[in-house]
């Protein structure tokens, strides 16, 4: 009985190192042949940029205590993710691990490594972009929209889609309403110029063309947003800081750098880059009335003031936007203007902020504090100078995670305690 036992014991032994034998050669050889890799990773707040170090040993995070010398090093990673080429490794690209932390605009740490992982756990020669998708229900959909994706190796521009309605059999040329190409090796994003104010269901889709134009990939997923007129009683107007972004590379389309997530309630995002008052106040027929919110948050001013504008006539443009509101029943309340960084902007975007642009912010900012309703955000970003803390603006304009964190529970409070018939 024991020699029967022992006998059972060496097969289901012998079996058991054949079949781990075969699974590790199957796994070692899923990147063999492959042309490239994509990695992805969930983004670090307030990264400007990524750094990426691939080891062909793994012995815990990657650093100065390390020894082990990389394989690869690669930072200017402007998005949550890159795709490799796997065939300029001279190591077996199966044997290699990969870690990433985040950097500041000094390509500065300001994350620790990722823990590392094998090359082989990314995508592997991905035949479609991977759009940048920041899955949340609560969030109604911009009104201009943002298309992100995570470039695509080797490829020279972009091409992007939009679609009315949802999806049906064979009707796509019916359904196409916009296209866009967009030039540039490592292009990963596309702001949209037009608003989006008719209710319905729309999706976008997105395709990497090669240096001569032609396609060098299929489409991506089809990446959906709703525009409904219902399940929010409150829609923000407003430029950038509105729209979101921030940390110069992230997008509106995260959440983390759109302050209106922040307030604890739904609140229609109406804001555009790059606005003005005068366009804020022009375009309130056609993209603010469709949406009919019973309260309209109203943060302008920023680019007026910082391109040499009079507060005049940014207060003129804010009165405007005051009397549409009130000839519709629609409560306005401001949000006093933020402040700037002149010399953060000076080094990210090489522009020139004008020179007394302190003193008809103050005008604008005391204006606004004589109406009704509003918010004074302005003094928590500032520093005793006045300007915008470097700490909250990576870029001198648009608030980061935190500042848009500050905005938003701030606005959200003033909300809840003075309208609590309207924020359930």
């Amino acid at each position: 009985m024991s020699k029967n036992i022992l006998r059972l014991l060496i097969c289901l032994i012998s079996c058991m190192l054949s079949f781990q034998s075969m699974f590790g050669t199957v796994q070692a050889a899923k990147l063999s042949g492959a042309h490239k890799v994509r990695l992805v990773w969930n983004a670090i707040p307030d990264a400007v940029m990524y750094e990426l170090v691939v080891t062909a040993r793994s012995h815990g995070k990657w650093g100065k205590h390390n020894s082990t010398k990389p394989v690869l090093t690669q930072s200017n990673i402007y998005t949550a993710g890159t795709e490799l080429d796997l065939t300029t490794f001279r190591e077996d690209p199966n044997t290699l691990w990969w870690q990433v932390r985040a950097l500041n605009l000094a390509k500065q740490p300001i994350s620790e490594y990722s823990s590392p992982r094998k090359l082989s756990v990314g995508d592997v020669d991905p035949v479609a972009p991977l759009p940048s998708v920041y899955a949340n229900k609560n969030i109604p959909a911009k009104l201009y929209q943002v298309y992100s994706w995570i470039p695509v190796l080797h490829a020279g521009s972009y091409q992007v889609q939009v679609f009315s309605r949802v999806l049906q059999g064979n009707t796509l040329a019916d359904q196409l309403i916009r296209t866009f190409t967009i030039e540039g090796a490592n292009a990963f994003d596309w702001y949209d110029e037009s608003a989006y104010p008719d209710k319905g269901a729309y999706w976008w889709r997105v395709r990497a063309n090669d240096a001569a134009g032609s396609p060098m990939s299929d489409w991506s997923k089809a990446v959906p947003f709703t525009v409904k007129y219902t399940g929010y009683q409150v829609a923000a107007l407003g430029d950038s800081v509105t729209h979101g972004g921030g940390a110069v590379s992230n997008t509106p389309n995260d959440p983390a750098y759109d302050w209106t997530t922040y307030t604890g309630f739904p609140i229609k995002n109406l804001g555009r880059s790059g606005d003005t008052t005068a366009p804020m106040a022009a375009r309130f027929e056609r993209e603010v009335v469709p949406f009919a919110p019973k309260i309209l948050v109203i943060m302008g001013g920023v680019n007026d003031l910082r391109g040499g504008a009079a507060a005049d006539d940014v207060i003129a443009n804010l009165a405007l936007i005051r009397s549409k509101c009130q000839e519709r029943g629609i409560i306005p309340v401001f949000a006093t203007v933020t402040p700037v960084n002149p010399a953060a902007i000076k080094q990210v975007f090489n522009q020139d902020t004008y020179r007394n642009w302190q003193t008809e912010w103050q005008r604008v900012n005391s204006w606004i504090r004589t109406q009704p309703y509003y918010v004074d955000v302005a003094p928590m970003l500032m520093n005793t100078d006045g300007a915008m803390l470097n700490e909250l603006a990576t870029d001198g304009l648009h608030p980061d995670t935190k500042g848009k964190a500050m905005i938003g529970t701030t606005i959200g409070d003033y909300l809840k305690t003075k309208f609590p018939d309207y924020i359930k």
